[in-house]
C-alpha cells in the first residue's frame, strides 16, 4: 500500500504510531538488559513486540516495515529457541532496526519518502546462520481445510448456536510458497476479528507469532451475514488463494487428543487505547455538569434581585452558591492537572540504550539504574527538562565515570554505575542523577574559574567547597582540557540551571572526590496553576512564586547594614544582599529603598537575595496566562496573572531580576 493509500486508515494509523513509540521505547530497554544479563522472558519481549509491529503493518500494508521487523524477528526466534547467542554485535544490529524503525515513523508522519532499508535488510540477514528451508517453514493441513475439534470447543460453539448466534468455520488457504506466511495469516485474522466475533483460530495467535504456522487458517466466528463479510475480507489480502465459508454444525462425538488449550475468544493486539483514564474523563464530564447547574443558579438569582426586595435571603443563596462554586472549579482544576500528568518513563526509557551507547564510544562499562519512573510530572515541564537530563548524563558518562582500568587501579568496580532516581515531594517532583565515578575536586574548579577570567584569585579563595562547585553553572565554565565527540568541553551546565529556573525549578550539585557527583532535580507539579505570594511596589501587584520563597519579614532600620558600600540584610546571623523590587524593575537594584517596610527572603541564580516591596498582601493561587512573545522578553518577568479582583498582576521569576 502507498502513503498515498493510508487516507482511509489514518485513524488506524495514528493509533499504531502511539503503540510504536512504547513498544520501541521498552524494546530498546530490554536490548541493554538482555545484553547485560541474558534472559528468556526478555526475548520473548522482544519477539513478540517485533512480531506486534509485523502484524500492525502488515495490516495497514506498509511492506517496508514488514520487511525490516521479520528479519528482527527472525534473529530473535533463534535467539529464543537456542540456535544463536545473542552477541553485543548483534544487539547493535538490532539497535539498527530501532533507529531505521523511528526514521520510519517519522517519514510517516510528515509524509516523506521511508528511509532505505537494503543495507539493513542484508546487515540482519548475515545473522540468520541457517535459513529456514522451505519444507520446514511450510506445514500442511488436511486439504479439505477440515479439523476435528476439542470436547470443550464443540460445547463453546454449541452454547452460540443454543443463544441464536449462527457459527461459521472459515477456511483460508495460502499459496504454499508465499514469503511471511505469519505475517499473512495474522493480518486475515487482525482484520476479520474487527470486523466480526471470532471465537477461536487455527494456528492460534500465539502461534502465529512463529514462521511454522502452514499455510492454512481455519476460523470459527459467529455473524449475521452468513459469513459474507469475513469471507470479502479474507480474500482482499495477498497471498490468500481461497475463502470457503461453511456453517458449523455440532459435533457430539469429538475426536480425543485434538482438545485446544487455546478455545478462547482471541482479540487483535493491535487494540485501540484511551490515553486519559475513562474514569477521569467521567469526573471531568460530572464537573462540567455541577458547573452547568451552577451557572443556571446564578442566572436566576440575577433575575430576583432585579424584582425581590429581601437581599437578605438572597445574599444567603449567593454566599452558598460560592461556596459550591469554590469546591466544584477546585476539584475540577485537580481533574484536569491530572489529565495533563505524565510518568516520568516517558523520557527515562530512552536514557538506557544512551547510556550504553556513550559508554561503548568511551571505552568504558556504565551501568544505569532507574528509580521512580512512574512518577507523574506535568507534560508541558517533561518537554523542558527532557535536555537538561541529556546533557546531565552525557556529563556523568564522559567527565564523572572513569575507564575499567582507573576504576581497577582505584579498588572500584570495573563497571560504574549511575543512577536516575525521581520521587514526589511536596508539591514538587525531585530527581536526581548520582554517578560513583572520580567526583570533582573543589581546588581544580577554582583554578579554572580564574584561569578563564570568571573569578578573582581573592575571590576564588574566600569560596567554600559548596560554592567552588556552584562554579560549575557559570557561563564559559568547563574543566575539560579536550573536546569530546560526547559532551564537548562539559559547556552548558549554566543553560541547564537557566532552562529549570525558567520553569521555578531549581538543581544543585555534591561532589566528593574519587567517590562521586550527585546532581538534585526540584520541578513544579505543574506551569499552569502555582501558588504565589502577592506583594506591592509603587502601587502595583507582583506575584512571586512561592517555591523562590524562603520567608517574608519585616525590615527593621538596625537590621540593614552596608558591607562594601551595599545595603545587606542580617537575618538570625544569614547575609542577604538587601535590593528593591522597584529599583531591579528600573535596572538600578541598589536604589528606591527609602521606606521600605518588608522584604521577601529568596534566592536569585543560586545565590540568598532580600528583596524589598512596600507591602504584602498574602498568598493565592494563580493561574498563568500566556503574555505574547512582546511582554514575554521582560526581564525578570516569568509570566501575568488575573487577580481575584480582576485587575493584572505580573509573575516575577527572581532568578531573572539581576
Amino acid at each position: 500500500m502507498k502513503k498515498d493509500d493510508l487516507a482511509e486508515f489514518q485513524e488506524d494509523l495514528q493509533i499504531f504510531l502511539i503503540e510504536l513509540d512504547e513498544i520501541l521505547a521498552d524494546t530498546e530497554r530490554n536490548l541493554v538488559d538482555l545484553e547485560r544479563s541474558p534472559d528468556a522472558a526478555l526475548v520473548q519481549e522482544v519477539f513478540r513486540a517485533m512480531h506486534t509491529v509485523k502484524g500492525g503493518a502488515a495490516t495497514l500494508g506498509l511492506d517496508d516495515a514488514v520487511e525490516v521487523t521479520h528479519t528482527m524477528e527472525s534473529i530473535m526466534e533463534r535467539v529464543r529457541s537456542g540456535e544463536q547467542e545473542l552477541t553485543s554485535e548483534m544487539v547493535d544490529a538490532l539497535f539498527h532496526v530501532l533507529d531505521w524503525l523511528k526514521m520510519w515513523k517519522v517519514s510517516l508522519e510528515e509524509h516523506m519518502d521511508s528511509p532505505p532499508a537494503e543495507d539493513l535488510i542484508k546487515e540482519m540477514q548475515r545473522f540468520v546462520l541457517e535459513p529456514h528451508t522451505e519444507s520446514a517453514k511450510v506445514k500442511t493441513r488436511p486439504a479439505d481445510g477440515k479439523h476435528t475439534l476439542g470436547e470443550e470447543l464443540n460445547q463453546k460453539l454449541d452454547e452460540y448456536l443454543s443463544q441464536n448466534m449462527p457459527v461459521y468455520e472459515v477456511v483460508v488457504k495460502f499459496r504454499p510458497d508465499a514469503d511471511l506466511l505469519s505475517v499473512r495469516c495474522f493480518q486475515v485474522f487482525t482484520l476479520v476479528s474487527e470486523a466480526v466475533d471470532v471465537i477461536f483460530s487455527e494456528p492460534s495467535v500465539d502461534e502465529m507469532e512463529s514462521d511454522d504456522v502452514g499455510d492454512v487458517l481455519t476460523m470459527y466466528i459467529s455473524c449475521e451475514d452468513g459469513g459474507e463479510m469475513a469471507r470479502q475480507i479474507a480474500g482482499s489480502v495477498g497471498d490468500v488463494i481461497e475463502v470457503s465459508v461453511t456453517p458449523y454444525k455440532p459435533t457430539n462425538a469429538p475426536e480425543a487428543g485434538r482438545e485446544s488449550p487455546d478455545a478462547t475468544v482471541k482479540t487483535s493486539s493491535l487494540g485501540r487505547t484511551v490515553r486519559v483514564d475513562v474514569e477521569l474523563l467521567d469526573f471531568l464530564m460530572n464537573m462540567i455538569g455541577e458547573l452547568v447547574i451552577d451557572r443556571t443558579r446564578l442566572t436566576q438569582l440575577a433575575s430576583r434581585l432585579l424584582v425581590d426586595k429581601d437581599t437578605a435571603v438572597i445574599g444567603n443563596e449567593l454566599a452558598a452558591l460560592a461556596s459550591h462554586l469554590q469546591r466544584t472549579s477546585q476539584e475540577l482544576q485537580e481533574g484536569i492537572m491530572k489529565a495533563r500528568l505524565l510518568p516520568l518513563k516517558n523520557i527515562f526509557s530512552k536514557f538506557p540504550r544512551m547510556i550504553r551507547d556513550l559508554a561503548n564510544r568511551c571505552g568504558k562499562q556504565i551501568d544505569l539504574e532507574i528509580r521512580g519512573e512512574n512518577t507523574e510530572l506535568d507534560r508541558t515541564v517533561l518537554e523542558v527538562i527532557d535536555d537538561p537530563l541529556i546533557h546531565i548524563l552525557r556529563n556523568a558518562v564522559d567527565h564523572g565515570i572513569e575507564t575499567p582500568e582507573e576504576r581497577r587501579h582505584m579498588g572500584k568496580p570495573e563497571r560504574g554505575k549511575v543512577i536516575l532516581s525521581a520521587w514526589h515531594e511536596e508539591n514538587q517532583v525531585v530527581i536526581e542523577i548520582t554517578d560513583d565515578g572520580a567526583g570533582m575536586d573543589p581546588e581544580a574548579l577554582k583554578r579554572s574559574a580564574v584561569n578563564k577570567g570568571l573569578v578573582s584569585v581573592e575571590e576564588a579563595g574566600r569560596l567554600s567547597e559548596k560554592e567552588a562547585l556552584e562554579l560549575i553553572f557559570m557561563p564559559g565554565f568547563s574543566t575539560a582540557k579536550v573536546a569530546t565527540q560526547v559532551s564537548g568541553r562539559g559547556v552548558g551546565m549554566d543553560v541547564v540551571r537557566t532552562n529549570l529556573e525558567r520553569i521555578n525549578g531549581h538543581v544543585e550539585v555534591r561532589s566528593r572526590l574519587g567517590v562521586g557527583t550527585t546532581f538534585t532535580l526540584k520541578l513544579p507539579l505543574t506551569l499552569a496553576i502555582m501558588r504565589a505570594l502577592l506583594v506591592e511596589c509603587s502601587g502595583c501587584i507582583y506575584a512571586i512564586p512561592t517555591s523562590s520563597v524562603e520567608e517574608a519579614i519585616t525590615v527593621s532600620k538596625d537590621g540593614i547594614q552596608t558591607i562594601k558600600g551595599k545595603p545587606t540584610l542580617l537575618v538570625r546571623g544569614r547575609i542577604f544582599p538587601f535590593v528593591s523590587l522597584e529599583g531591579v524593575l528600573n535596572d538600578d537594584p541598589w536604589a528606591h529603598q527609602h521606606g521600605l517596610q518588608y522584604a521577601v527572603l529568596t534566592r536569585s541564580n543560586g545565590e540568598a537575595l532580600a528583596l524589598g516591596v512596600d507591602d504584602l498582601i498574602g498568598e493565592e493561587e494563580i493561574v498563568l496566562k500566556d503574555m505574547g512573545k512582546m511582554l514575554a522578553r521582560l526581564k525578570g518577568i516569568a509570566g501575568a496573572t488575573i487577580l481575584p479582583d480582576g485587575d493584572p498582576a505580573l509573575i516575577l521569576d527572581v532568578n531573572r531580576l539581576l
